[in-house]
């Protein structure tokens, strides 16, 4: 099982999405983040997706875990998320090969094109509470490439010690 990262970086109004433009999530609004990579921590990774993705550069004391999901394809369990919420950043905003950033109200967040369990947590993660949960999905063929079926989504306060 993989470890990826996902930050939302956000103002009192507004939330920054990316549209993926390929591979994984490809036509779906989402955080930027990405895989791990060996001798890399959740936090570095975080930093370094961010600005590969959209310019943004962080700082890791800026950076506030407000998620942990467990995400399973089809009952297996692929990728655990660490999500990061920031407030503070450096940078000129800009379109990568991977992701169209656009700023989106709060309250107008665009979860229907957005994963479909994106609903059941972000809205709380924007207000400041932690979420832990396992996040199912059914799919026919590569996950995240388009036909991912939304099962179920589960608390579980115990992911936050998940290694």
């Amino acid at each position: 099982m993989k470890h990826a990262t996902l930050c939302l970086p956000i103002t009192e109004s507004e939330i920054l999405l990316g549209m993926k433009k390929k591979d994984f999530g490809i036509g779906k609004w989402n955080g930027f983040g990405g895989k791990v990579k060996d001798g890399e921590t959740p936090e570095q990774a975080t930093i370094r997706e961010l600005e590969e993705e959209c310019g943004l550069v962080a700082s890791e004391e800026y950076l506030e875990k407000m998620a942990v999901l467990l995400f399973y394809f089809n009952k297996k369990p692929v990728f655990f998320m660490h999500t990061y919420v920031l407030k503070d950043w450096a940078g000129e905003l800009f379109e990568s090969e991977e992701m169209k950033p656009k700023w989106h109200s709060i309250e107008k967040i665009p979860y229907d094109d957005m994963w479909a369990a994106d609903r059941f947590w972000i809205e709380d993660v924007v207000k400041g509470k932690k979420v832990a949960a396992h996040v199912y999905f059914r799919t026919s063929t590569t996950p995240g490439l388009a036909d991912e079926e939304f099962e179920r989504f589960e608390t579980d306060p115990k992911l936050w010690d998940f290694k």
